[in-house]
């Protein structure tokens, strides 16, 4: 079965790169590009994994990283935070993310992450 990711960016061009490279290792990719509403999208969605970014127009990464965690539909899904935001990746981790990758990043970088979460689940 395909695996699914969702992935939370609002910059196209980099929303696009994450599509193409992870299209091309044969996972279903949906983008949002607004945290407004993103955790009911997880929830109908269901995916194997999401990759938010930190900073986005209309919510903060952590905070939507944190109301996923909070629901028991969504908790359980590893999350890689794919961000410019240096300087935090020890919250993230500490909050539960999987992964914490700074942009800009190398395509290996991104697939190597995604694919040592996928194997453990």
């Amino acid at each position: 079965m395909t695996k699914k990711i969702m992935v939370l960016e609002d910059d196209e061009a980099t929303a696009e790169l994450i599509r193409f490279y992870l299209r091309e290792e044969g996972y279903q990719v949906t983008v949002s590009s607004r945290g407004k509403n993103f955790a009911d999208k997880v929830v109908e969605y269901q995916p194997d994994l999401i990759t938010i970014d930190v900073l986005l127009p209309d919510a903060d990464g952590f905070s939507i990283f944190e109301s996923l965690q909070r629901n028991e539909l969504t908790r359980d899904i590893p999350v890689i935070f794919v961000t410019v935001v240096e300087g935090k990746k020890e919250k993230g981790i500490r909050m539960g993310a999987r992964g914490y990758i700074i942009k800009p990043f190398r395509e290996n970088e991104l697939k190597k992450a995604i694919e040592s979460i996928m194997e453990e689940e």
